[in-house]
């Protein structure tokens, strides 16, 4: 489905002036992601910087609203292009609560976190944050690209990830850390499942017709593959 999106943002249409500021979005939780990521255990993220996340975190929610007020005056004009209005509508979303969480991240200190200690739990828990960062990366070049076999392979692992991240709470509470050591695993965790979460969501408009986009699995993954090949079904837009 992105890969017809694409095609509209290069060819001039109305909605191609949306294109900029969806990569304008997704280019600002990259540099959020960056300024968090090396302070997300050490929790001394400086003042400065704690600033910035979240005048990034207003950018973000104000493209939001920007590119959703657009699109609905779009639509208003008539019913073209509808079904990628509303893709737009939903990978804006997504976009917007990555950019929540990261700022979220920032703030775990705040709400009672504490410095995480080493262990076994930390390298889990640090093994799944460099792998939300790392689809964080490269989701731009992936939906530019129209990469089908390198999103799959993401929206694997992060589908991978949110299960361990779940198993990851479960081992958290039969520990034995202090109070602020288990607020801070606790919050993180959760915060990097939805971060992985919503990447995921993004990547499969790369994979996936509208209906399906959100919703997939194996199966439907083989069967969007098999429709690659297949010219009996028709367009879901003209």
């Amino acid at each position: 489905m992105w890969m017809e999106l694409l095609q509209i943002f290069r060819k001039g249409e109305p909605m191609a002036k949306l294109a900029k500021d969806f990569q304008e979005m997704v280019s600002i939780t990259q540099e959020m992601g960056e300024l968090v990521k090396p302070h997300i255990f050490s929790m001394d993220l400086p003042l400065e910087s704690s600033k910035k996340v979240y005048d990034l975190d207003v950018k973000v929610n104000k493209l939001e609203r920007k590119i959703r007020k657009r699109v609905v005056a779009h639509v208003s004009l008539g019913r073209r292009n509808i079904p990628y209005c509303l893709l737009l509508m939903t990978l804006v979303k997504d976009v917007e609560r990555v950019g929540d969480y990261l700022k979220n991240i920032s703030e775990i200190n705040r709400l009672g976190g504490g410095q995480i200690p080493a262990g076994g739990l930390r390298e889990e828990l640090e093994d799944l944050v460099g792998m939300a960062m790392l689809i964080l990366q490269e989701t731009p070049t992936i939906l530019k690209a129209q990469d089908r076999e390198r999103a799959i392979d993401l929206i694997q692992e992060g589908r991978s990830a949110g299960k361990r991240c779940d198993k990851l709470l479960v081992k958290l509470a039969e520990s034995d850390f202090n109070a602020a050591q288990t607020t801070s695993l606790v919050l993180l965790t959760r915060f990097i499942k939805r971060i992985g979460g919503h990447l995921v969501n993004v990547l499969s408009s790369v994979v996936m017709p509208l209906h399906k986009v959100d919703f997939f699995d194996e199966t439907l993954l083989k069967e969007t593959a098999q429709d690659d090949k297949s010219d009996t079904d028709e367009p879901l837009a003209e």
